[in-house]
Parts: structure tokens; sequence; C-alpha cells
């Protein structure tokens, strides 16, 4: 099997897409004011396709040819294809030109051998960075359209669509998946998706049966404290979402059901501290450290958020790896498994970078989400957790009090950090979804 060959015939393809985007700029350019709706109609029947096909390409190539030339220059050097290019024109169409060449030049070689979901996310964060008052802008009308919405289908089913706050969103899922997985706990014989659905429907119209389970769901918000003061306007990051804008994180920062916890972190990377451990599950506070660290899967092109991970010693815990931050990722069960499969091999970076060699040799690295386009700068951080239930729930009362006062022991001289997270709803205990290999 030779993958060189199949990697080459791909770089052709996208170039072989990059003449096709130039050809259509010029289409566009010699058309004159008022004739768009012509040319489209005429090139959608010389090219076979509908017209509505026809005009989003259009408009694709219009902003790659004038408004991002780096972008359109790696998909020329077949660096990324005409799918992944559109998630950076998709992304930047919010902008103003200066604004998206800025943002053009500043994720400039940082796109190759990515997949197209990292490619948007590394777009929508330099968005954020350098148009942070649009961002807010544009997040406070969203929140304004939040809607509930039915699609009929076929076969008696119909879908039923939520638009709310991420935050909200993010929390409503992870409450859903752990009464379901504590159902599932209970022997449920049903799936984890006809668990979900179910439960939805049954907390939604009221029907009989246990559900709560125990503990919460928690959702996390990474958050620099000048931002959290309102001395930056700094994007925060919302796991598994992407990042949100400071004012919407001091929104949900101010919830009277939010409580915080402290995260310590190098001073210069921003890095989670912990100190190691000899047993083979690791301690609360480190795993938090992980997902915090981590924030979602760290197999390239895997976006499963950190709560939903598992926990694997990169060094195995019977060759002496130890149990700690620097000896620990966060993989999706999936590809928890794929790592364990002969051939495959992990090293990991004090910072959180992750050096994977696959079983033919191809080496891939893997950057915590927090080093693209800026992320949340290090130093201090928070994370809260908001809880339904008010202010002293969850993580409140002496349990917290006793990690403010390890988290300070811990910090000495180090530099302090946090993130803060949303919790909603209640389920199985933290961890119970995430295993430890």
């Amino acid at each position: 099997m030779n993958l060189d060959s199949v990697v080459r015939a791909r770089r052709r393809i996208a170039q072989v897409q990059a003449e096709y985007v130039r050809e259509l700029a010029a289409v566009a350019a010699d058309s004159g004011v008022g004739d768009g709706e012509q040319v489209t109609a005429e090139l959608a029947v010389a090219v076979a396709e509908s017209e509505h096909v026809v005009r989003r390409e259009l408009a694709w190539a219009r902003q790659l040819a004038t408004r991002l030339p780096y972008t359109l220059r790696a998909l020329s050097g077949g660096d990324i294809d005409l799918p992944k290019a559109t998630k950076v024109v998709d992304q930047t169409t919010v902008l103003d030109g200066d604004s998206a060449g800025r943002v053009d030049e500043m994720i400039a070689g940082k796109l190759e051998g990515r997949d197209a979901g990292s490619i948007r996310r590394i777009a929508y964060r330099a968005v954020h960075k350098v148009d942070p008052d649009g961002a807010a802008v544009r997040a406070a009308r969203r929140r304004e359209d939040r809607k509930v919405q039915i699609l009929h289908r076929e076969d008696a089913m119909a879908t039923v669509t939520a638009s709310l706050p991420a935050e909200v969103a993010s929390a409503t899922y992870a409450s859903l998946d752990r009464m379901a997985r504590s159902a599932r706990n209970r022997g449920d014989p049903r799936t984890m998706d006809q668990l979900r659905a179910d439960t939805l429907a049954e907390c939604v119209i009221g029907r009989s049966g246990d559900h709560a389970g125990s503990g919460r769901a928690e959702i996390y918000v990474h958050v620099d404290l000048p931002t959290l003061m309102g001395l930056a306007d700094n994007p925060a990051e919302l796991a598994g979402h992407g990042p949100i804008p400071a004012p919407v994180a001091r929104q949900i920062a101010e919830d009277p059901t939010s409580t915080w916890r402290r995260i310590v972190t190098d001073p210069l990377t921003g890095t989670p501290l912990d100190v190691g451990r000899k047993r083979y599950r690791p301690s609360k506070a480190v795993a938090d450290y992980v997902k915090v660290r981590d924030r979602e899967c760290r197999f390239p092109g895997c976006h499963r958020p950190a709560e939903y991970v598992d926990l694997d010693h990169v060094t195995p815990h019977g060759c002496d790896g130890p149990t700690c931050a620097a000896n620990l990722i966060g993989l999706c069960r999936h590809h928890h498994v794929v790592k364990h499969t002969a051939g495959w091999q992990f090293k990991l970076e004090p910072d959180g970078t992750l050096h994977i060699t696959t079983p033919r040799g191809a080496r891939h690295t893997s950057r915590p989400p927090v080093e693209l386009c800026g992320g949340v700068s290090s130093g201090e951080r928070r994370h809260a957790v908001l809880d339904g239930n008010g202010p002293n729930g969850g993580v409140g009362g002496r349990r917290a009090r006793k990690r403010r006062r390890r988290a300070s022991r811990c910090r000495s001289e180090q530099g302090s950090s946090a993130a803060f997270g949303a919790s909603g709803g209640s389920g199985s205990k933290q961890g119970s979804r995430a295993g430890t290999h």
C-alpha cells in the first residue's frame, strides 16, 4: 500500500481546485454591475450545476482571490483542499477586507496537515482575536435569535432542534448524557442515543422516571483574569465549542449559580502543574488539569470535548509511567483503542505538545487548542461551575474549600491560573464517563 501516492494525488487535486477558483474569480470580475445573476445562470448551465451551487462557488472564489491571498496560496501549493479553504472563507465573511486580510495573514502556515474542523476553529479563533467587538455584537444578536424548531421526517419520526447559547446547549447535552449513562449503568438495554433522546422527551413532557442520578455535568469555559475583571476583552474559550466573546464570558461568570475553583499553571507557558503520583488512577485535581489543558481528544482531527474522553498514560503505567499531567492525555474511546494498536508511538512534551508516529512512520503533532491563534493567555485564569441547585451546590462547601487550600499550597511561587466551566442538571458522578488507562 503506497500512502504517499495517495497524498500526492490529493495535492494535485487541490492545485487544480486553485486553478478553478482563479478562473471563477476572473469570470466574476469580468461580469458588469447587475450582470451577476445572468452570469450565474449561464455558468450553471455550462457546468451542469444548480444556480445555488454556482452562486456559492463564485462568492468563495471572489473572497479567496481578493481578500485571502495566503489561503489561496496554500490551496495552490496543495497544502489544503478547496473544502478546507472555504472554512476560512466562511469564518471571515463577517469581516471587512482589512480585518479579513489580518486573519488570513495570522493563520498563514498553520493550515497544512489539519482537518477541515480544525481549520474552521483556527479561523474562528483568529476572527475573535482580530474583531472582538464585532464578535460580541454578533453573539448578542444570535442569542436574541434562540428558538426551538421541528422538522417532520419520514417513517413516523421528526427532529426537534434548539438554538441556544453555547454554554447552555453544552450543559444541556452533558446533563442528558449523564442521565442516560446513569440509566445505562443500572442495566437499561437501550443505546446511549436512544437513552439521551428518551430522557429529553421525558424531561420536557413530564413522564415519570428517575433520571436524577448523582453529581453534575461540568462544562469548562476558560477566561483570563484581566478579561474576567473587565480590564481586557480577550476571547474566552468554551470547551468543545471554541471562542466566545468576553462579554458573554463575564455574563456566564456573573451567574448567581456559579462557583469557582483555581487551577495552578506554569506562569510562562500556561501549562497546568501537578505532583506525580504512583497510583494508577489520577486524583480529581490531576484529571481536571489534563482536561483543562487538552480541552478535547488529542488525536489529530478529533474534537470530542475533554469531559467525554479517557485519560491515558503516554508511557504505560506498567512501564513505570507516572500518573501525572506530564504523562496523561485525553483520548476518546475510539482513539484510545487506536493508540494501543501495534505500531503507534506517542510522545508528550512538558508544554502539552503531543508527537504521534503512525505504524507506517508518518509523524503528526497535536498541540493543545490554547496554542492556536492566541487562545487564552497564560497567567491567571478561572474555572467556575454553574449549578442549577444554587450557588452552594456542587463544588461549593467543604470540598471546594479543600481544593482551594490545596491549590494555594501548590501555588507557592508558581503562576496561578484557572478556567471556569458551566454545569447543568444532574447525572452520574464526575469522571464516570472518562476512564483511565
